[in-house]
């Protein structure tokens, strides 16, 4: 793999394709959830280009989005290659139950390690998704940016919350 470009803002829910944001609310209703955008508070997208060596035929580049969406009662993270989730077979969406997620706390030894195996790259998140057989700990792709920490910020709040 050559060159890697990763990058993360805040997003509102407008700031969707509107395929993904049917993408996202038809699997949403395929798990028995009514519309959960309108109740999002805080969004997150990164997107990741990477540009690979070919040794034939010049270099190549593969772009993922992940988006982050956070309502009062879950964590929404679509993946993607493309803007457009119509187009894209791997596109998936995974819905997470604020009160089922487990965050590593930044202050921890197990947050130290995972730190060292993914330096300020990710937001670790274990949970397991709604229609999931189990639990899982997910490593959600952030770059250094200050909308990575109030999303992160939010997301530690809504988590605690929803335990109360």
């Amino acid at each position: 793999m050559g060159a890697r470009n990763l990058m993360s803002h805040a997003i509102v829910v407008d700031d969707l394709p509107p395929s993904v944001a049917e993408f996202v609310r038809g699997e949403g209703r395929a798990r028995g959830l009514m519309d959960p955008l309108p109740a999002v508070t805080h969004g997150l997208r990164t997107e990741e280009e990477t540009m690979n060596r070919e040794s034939r035929g010049g270099p190549t580049s593969d772009r993922f989005v992940v988006e982050m969406l956070l309502t009062p009662e879950l964590l929404i993270v679509a993946h993607r290659q493309s803007d457009d989730a119509e187009t894209d077979p791997g596109a998936r969406v995974r819905f997470h139950r604020l009160d089922q997620v487990g965050l590593v706390d930044a202050g921890s030894e197990k947050a130290a390690t995972a730190r060292l195996a993914m330096p300020a790259k990710s937001i670790p998140v274990t949970s397991t998704p709604l229609g999931g057989a189990k639990r899982a700990t997910y490593q959600l792709p952030i770059a250094i940016d200050p909308d990575v920490q109030r999303f992160r910020d939010a997301l530690t709040a809504a988590v605690e919350q929803a335990r109360v």
